[in-house]
């Protein structure tokens, strides 16, 4: 059977179980669809559908909604790239051409002068009449492994995906081939669950209200009520800011205070029993704002609220969100399998988490404490620049359907060749065949072969499970966006991040930590160079017509100004700041009223804010997110020769 026509049928069945646009030979009328020309060799077939004018149609919609009709959280300009391609079907090397950019390189060879090409990103700019117009977008090597469209090896050349294959065996593919593969990218379908976010639901919200309202009406009712109604309101308060930062054992404090205090009222003898059934109705009002809070309205309360090193507290509204690839991912140790903090959860790629911080004008920041990918912070320590994505240790299966139909295929027709060379007594052109069937076999066995099925020999690197979104800049990059658009949804004001100085010290010193979330000037290890989260903000900035940089942000409630104050103190052990000390202040707590061991500082006081890094919210980041970041932070030279 002809391998094209193989292909072809690959391409088909597999688009048309991920439900995408398939373009099949039927809809193309190529010649290789007929019946007759199963029994034809490729080598004619493609000669004869090279004749004939092929015309493809493609699905074009609005930029980055890769030719869906609605908005999803994230999409691809590369799909608005490979659209612009036109109508026809195009070569492998014309796609890699169309999806990297080149350049010349001269170095010499034992002292005579030579020149090479390399290869590099591929850099674009939006056409007028684009939501983006003049806004340059880049082709990134991760997405291209991400979605199986090509794998490069160490000097550059096409070595897998599907545009390997198709240069392999000399195929032709069109626009929407390519773009169904971006669509079909596993990062476009990592799924958010939401952790907190209680004081959201209107439930909780309605019950509150009551509650307040009621507790109000009974105070005025006796002074008894008067004497003992001040402490409910403050414990009441207390549960309401509990709730709002998802500290459980502060919510489980209140509400047995409350309890206590509500118990005692009931037994007044001041009160009738119209009065006494009131206050049990306030509580079973608690009852039901403390099972809400625990999950019991369909919300997942907050895991970790209380981790000083990783929280930092008085904020409001305290959320966690982990991204998961809910199916499974063959050829991992463990096609579904939990990676860490979240044991409930199933292949979850990474979490993000944030609350909600005031500035001196009484704007809202979501502020981000920490990103982190517990499936592929390991998996990426292990790598080299050139094994992250050579698809070699870290094999991506998604996609990989076609490329090994192709490659069994060429496998059987190998194995024909290498007897009729043996039998004609071609001794070099079978040693040539047998080197490429041993490449064949390598990349079958080792796609969907579990990494602890390998018998390693010495020195030999095992495989490594694939997660999507292997570099901290490009979940960072993801997180950051999706907040963006959570935001923008939510009406905030700006989306930040919590300066190293302010709150990663905590965790011990790590220059990663350093890098990742920078200072409230942007800037990277020692208060220099580039950070991070800070420079993908700047990008954002760029592209969505916003601005990025440093504002001011409440260390607690400006509406509560009676603080409860704490300092830490930290000195760098290492790097170019070594021996300087930081101070932290935190306010751990805040109150309406004067308390004991808190300390007056008004919302107009200096003291009540720290610097952060920002990036301003705009409506339009309330649509379609571009998925991935203009290069790979593993990657420093992304050129690579040819």
């Amino acid at each position: 059977m002809a391998l094209k026509e193989l292909f072809k049928r690959g391409i088909s069945s597999l688009l048309k179980r991920k439900k995408t646009d398939p373009v099949s030979g039927d809809t193309q009328k190529l010649i290789t669809y007929t019946k007759e020309a199963k029994q034809l060799p490729a080598k004619q077939l493609a000669k004869q559908d090279a004749q004939l004018p092929v015309k493809v149609d493609r699905k074009i919609t609005d930029d980055l909604l890769m030719g869906q009709d609605r908005q999803p959280l994230f999409g691809s300009s590369t799909y608005d790239w490979v659209m612009k391609k036109g109508p026809g079907q195009y070569s492998a090397d014309d796609w890699i051409n169309h999806l990297t950019s080149s350049r010349k390189v001269n170095f010499k060879v034992f002292g005579k002068n030579a020149t090479r090409t390399e290869r590099g990103p591929k850099r674009f700019t939006y056409d007028r009449g684009s939501r983006f117009a003049g806004k340059e977008a880049t082709i990134n090597k991760e997405e291209l492994f991400d979605t199986n469209l090509a794998t490069f090896d160490n000097l550059g050349n096409i070595s897998g995906g599907l545009l390997g294959a198709a240069k392999r065996f000399n195929l032709k593919l069109s626009a929407q081939d390519i773009g169904n593969m971006i669509k079909m990218n596993p990062a476009n379908r990592l799924k958010p669950i939401e952790y907190g976010g209680v004081f959201n639901s209107p439930k909780l919200d309605t019950i509150l209200k009551g509650v307040t309202s009621q507790i109000d009406d009974l105070s005025k009712t006796s002074p008894v009520a008067a004497r003992i109604f001040p402490t409910i309101k403050r414990n009441l308060e207390g549960l309401k800011r509990a709730i709002q930062s998802g500290d459980q054992n502060s919510i489980k404090r209140n509400y047995t205070e409350l309890r206590s205090d509500l118990a005692a009222l009931r037994g007044q003898e001041a009160f009738n029993q119209n009065q006494k059934v009131q206050i049990n109705g306030l509580m079973g009002g608690l009852d039901e704002i403390v099972r809400i809070s625990k999950g019991g309205g369909g919300v997942k309360p907050v895991k970790y609220a209380n981790e000083s090193s990783y929280t930092l507290p008085g904020g409001t509204n305290y959320r966690e969100t982990v991204f998961v690839l809910d199916e499974p991912i063959l050829g991992n140790r463990s096609t579904m399998k939990s990676t860490g903090h979240y044991e409930d959860l199933k292949n979850n790629i990474m979490h993000v988490r944030y609350d909600t911080r005031i500035t001196p004008d009484g704007k809202k920041a979501m502020v981000i404490h920490e990103i982190q990918s517990d499936a592929n912070q390991r998996i990426a320590k292990q790598l080299t620049a050139k094994e992250a994505f050579s698809g070699e240790r870290r094999i991506n299966p998604f996609q990989k359907d076609i490329e090994m139909d192709l490659l069994v295929n060429s496998r059987t027709k190998l194995l024909t060749d290498m007897d009729d060379a043996i039998a004609k007594g071609q001794f070099n052109k079978s040693r040539a065949i047998s080197d490429d069937l041993r490449s064949v076999n390598k990349q079958i066995n080792s796609t969907f072969q579990r990494a602890d099925d390998y018998n390693y020999p010495r020195n030999y690197k095992e495989k490594l499970d694939y997660f999507p979104l292997l570099d901290a800049d490009a979940y960072g990059d993801y997180s950051l966006k999706f907040l963006m658009n959570k935001a923008a949804k939510e009406n905030f004001d700006y989306v930040a991040v919590m300066p190293f100085n302010k709150l990663h010290f905590k965790q011990g010193y790590k220059a990663g930590n350093e890098r990742f979330y920078g200072y409230a000037s942007g800037k990277g290890i020692g208060n220099k160079g580039q950070a991070v989260m800070p420079q993908l903000m700047k990008k954002a900035a760029r592209f969505q017509d916003s601005k990025a940089g440093t504002i001011k942000l409440s260390l607690s409630d400006p509406n509560k100004p009676y603080k409860i104050v704490d300092v830490d103190t930290f000195k760098y052990p290492d790097g170019v700041n070594k021996g300087k000390t930081i101070k932290s202040t935190t306010h751990t707590d805040a109150f309406e009223e004067a308390a004991p061991n808190t300390r007056l500082i008004e919302s107009s006081n200096p003291n009540l804010y720290f610097d952060a890094f920002a990036i301003e919210v705009k409506p339009n980041m309330a649509y379609t997110q571009k998925l991935y970041k203009a290069q790979g932070g593993l990657v420093v030279d992304m050129f690579k020769t040819l």
